[in-house]
Parts: C-alpha cells; sequence; structure tokens
C-alpha cells in the first residue's frame, strides 16, 4: 500500500485505502491520523466519490499544513498513476512477489464475500440469526489476542459467509457479529476454538458461547473406541474430515497443500482484493463443519444407543415365566451395564496391539492417507448365471417319517478339547 493524498472539505486525515466499489464510487479508509489535531484515529471509514476535492502525494502534507488552504482537506492513501482517481489494488504481486495460490475447481464450493456494510451484510445477519447451528473459522496473523483478524468464515446448511474483518473493522460486531455469536441459543461449531476465543474476547469483547468443538470431540472419540486411553496429539480439520466424513482426495490435498504457503506468510491475508485460492481455502474450512460434527456425534453416543436398545429389549424378550413382578426387581446395576467394563478393557487391549506408545504412555495415531488407495477388486457375479435350483416336494410317506423321527440333541464329543463357548473376554473388540 503506497501512501497517497486525497483532498476533502472541513478535514484533514492520513490513511490507507483498503477497498472501492468502482459502481457506486465508495472508498473504504483505514484512517492512521488525524493530521489537524495530531491524533491517531483507530477504525475504518467509508467516503464517497464526490466528498474527494484532489489528490495529492504523502510527502505533500507538511506544505498543506503550512499554506492553511481554505478548503480543508482529508488524506488517504491512494494510487495517483494515472489522471483518473483510480485506487491501487494491494495484490499479492505488488506485496508478496509473484507468489500464486492453486484454485479449487468445484462448482458444489460456493460462497458470499461481505466486505460492505449495505446491501449484503444485513440480509446475512438476518439469515444466520435464525439457524440453530452454525460452523465458524477465522483467519488472520498470528490468531490471538496480538494477532490481525482478517476474516470470520460462517457456514448454515445451505450457505457460506466471509465476512471480511479487514475492511469492514469492528463495526462489524456491533452491527450482530458478537450477537450471532454470543447467543446462546445458537450452536457454533468449530475446529480448535482456544486461540479464536482468546482474539475475540480481548480484541472485540466477544464472549463465544455454546460451542461443539470437533477436535475436543475427535479426541473423546478416540478414547471411547481405545477403551479410555489418549492419542499423543490431536487432529488438524484436514485429518478430522478424512477419518471422519472421508472427504474427497482433491479437496483433501487441496486444503493440505495451501496451508505450507499460508504458514510460510500469513501476510497473504492482507492482500485485496483476496486471490480465489484464499477465498475457496476459507469457504472449505467451514463447508463441512455442521456435517463433522453430525458424525462425531453419532460416534460419541454409539455405546449409549447400544446400551438404550439392551434396555429395549431385557424384559421384552423374556418369557413370561420368568418376568414375575416389577415390585421384586432391585436397582442392582443389570448385568448387560456391567458388560461396559470388559467392553473396555478388551478395547485397551486391542488397542495396545494396534497402535504404538510413546514415552508418555500415550498411543500415537497414524496420520490419515490423503492419497487415493487402490480398491480391492473381488470377483462380481452375474445373478443370471446363477443356476436355478429345482425344487422337490416331498412325498406324503417322507414328512410322516420326518415327524416321527426323534430330533437327537447336540451333546460335545469326548474328544473334543475346544470350548464350545468361549469367555466374554476372548471374544474379539471388532463386534463392539
Amino acid at each position: 500500500m503506497i501512501p497517497f493524498n486525497i483532498l476533502f472539505a472541513e478535514q484533514l486525515f492520513s490513511g490507507t485505502v483498503l477497498g472501492v466499489d468502482h459502481k457506486k464510487r465508495i472508498a473504504t479508509i483505514f484512517i492512521i491520523e488525524d493530521l489537524e489535531n495530531n491524533r491517531k484515529l483507530p477504525g475504518v471509514k467509508m467516503f464517497f466519490g464526490y466528498e474527494i476535492r484532489d489528490c495529492l502525494k504523502f510527502s505533500e502534507k507538511q506544505l498543506m499544513l503550512k499554506q492553511g488552504t481554505q478548503n480543508r482537506t482529508k488524506t488517504i492513501q491512494i494510487s495517483c498513476s494515472d489522471s483518473r482517481d483510480k485506487l491501487e489494488d494491494t495484490t499479492i504481486g505488488n506485496d508478496f512477489g509473484e507468489q500464486r495460490f492453486s484454485e479449487l475447481e468445484d462448482e458444489s464450493l460456493k460462497y458470499i464475500v461481505i466486505d460492505q456494510f449495505h446491501q449484503k451484510f444485513g440480509p446475512a445477519i438476518f439469515h444466520i440469526k435464525k439457524q440453530s447451528a452454525i460452523g465458524v473459522a477465522v483467519e488472520g496473523i498470528d490468531i490471538c489476542r496480538f494477532g490481525k483478524l482478517c476474516l470470520i468464515q460462517i457456514a448454515t446448511v445451505n450457505q457460506i459467509y466471509l465476512f471480511d474483518i479487514f475492511l469492514l473493522g469492528p463495526v462489524a460486531f456491533k452491527n450482530g457479529l458478537k450477537m450471532i455469536l454470543e447467543d446462546s441459543d445458537i450452536l457454533k461449531v468449530i475446529h480448535d476454538c482456544r486461540l479464536v476465543s482468546d482474539c475475540l474476547y480481548h480484541q472485540y469483547r466477544v464472549d463465544l458461547t455454546n460451542v461443539f468443538d470437533t477436535q475436543v470431540a475427535d479426541v473423546l472419540q478416540f478414547s471411547l473406541e481405545t477403551g479410555g486411553l489418549l492419542p499423543s496429539c490431536v487432529s488438524t480439520l484436514e485429518e478430522c474430515l478424512v477419518r471422519h466424513l472421508s472427504l474427497p482426495t482433491t479437496k483433501a490435498l487441496f486444503l493440505q497443500h495451501s496451508a505450507c504457503p499460508v504458514k510460510e506468510n500469513p501476510k497473504v491475508w492482507t492482500c485485496r482484493p483476496l486471490p480465489i485460492g484464499l477465498m475457496q481455502r476459507a469457504g472449505l474450512e467451514v463447508m463441512y463443519l455442521l456435517s463433522l460434527r453430525s458424525v462425531l456425534m453419532d460416534k460419541l453416543m454409539m455405546d449409549f444407543t447400544t446400551q438404550v436398545d439392551n434396555y429395549l429389549s431385557m424384559y421384552r424378550n423374556m418369557p413370561c415365566i420368568n418376568l414375575g413382578s416389577a415390585e421384586h426387581y432391585s436397582m442392582e446395576l443389570p448385568y448387560e451395564l456391567k458388560e461396559l467394563a470388559v467392553i473396555q478393557r478388551l478395547r485397551r487391549g486391542d488397542a495396545m496391539k494396534s497402535y504404538k506408545i510413546d514415552e508418555n504412555g500415550l498411543l500415537v495415531r497414524p496420520h490419515p492417507q490423503f492419497e487415493k488407495t487402490p480398491e480391492a477388486e473381488g470377483r462380481i457375479l452375474n445373478t443370471d448365471d446363477i443356476p436355478e435350483l429345482e425344487s422337490i416336494e416331498p412325498s406324503r410317506e417322507n414328512v410322516l417319517e420326518m415327524q416321527n423321527d426323534e430330533i437327537p440333541l447336540l451333546e460335545p464329543r469326548p474328544d473334543c478339547t475346544e470350548d464350545l463357548c468361549p469367555p466374554l473376554e476372548r471374544i474379539s473388540l471388532s463386534v463392539f
């Protein structure tokens, strides 16, 4: 961003142009300081084209103050490279060399970029307010209480919104985002909400409530699967999407590859206009959060639903002669629920065999494979090739003979040394 001055009526300011709407001739300005009163002014302001009187270079600032012109001016950063008032874009090529970002060819990924308060902002807030659950993610430079928040992504069931906080400024939270993020009736699905909560609370006084963290749910689901053991590390969003949702390979690789240049230079999130590849990455990060929560909830509740099914059939399938009176049943823990301890012990045993263990006694979980794995080729049998069996009706004599025969009881052979009914501890964990 190159500093320039624009002449306005009434006052003199110095700042930076963040964006321009050429159709409506509106400039979004980040004001740096009030030159007339010699004080810094935080925040973003919008100016219309008719307010602009002239354009001066930034070096002429002191000259303007000394001359004390009759028409007071406001000064903002713009580019005056040609005769028209054409604002300079802060693109990748200008500030970050020739770095480019790959783009994802997927028609299902659609999003709405909101970088102005008129037109799209109000309807988006109204639509999000009516939702019971939303996906939330953020982008910026070192997201924390000391970092720079540039983008907030919010996904509903049928829409993805990208709120450009870099252009909208803190006013966006006062105009509706704070109300949504603090609404206890709206479930916010976030992957790793720690630094997001720190940034929103200390910079914008937003206290996140009613949050479902998919990273926490992934660890808890792994602990249930392994009988109470814990993994050595948490999973990234890409790993969770591949592990639980079987995310298509193209999208998984796109998220994985686009993360590298962003980590190397996080300032790319301050580029305006944002490259399409960055906007696609931002949209893809919230696109599947609601589906991921649904799958994780099913896995977390699997043991619970299984035991409820056992409860439903416990007395219902019992013979009447064994049922008795309901008054005689005590509050002792049923046998079916006591099996949970056995199931957890079996799961721990299988987990110790399946995973490596680090020096802290935690399980080392392998990373999911993003690449395509060759599918096993099974034998394909055409149903037309199956020969039809001829049905033979038994004669009356055979039927009478079968009815008169006694059915022998199955008894173990004397030479059989193998347990016909092994104890529960020897049953494989795979059935659970």
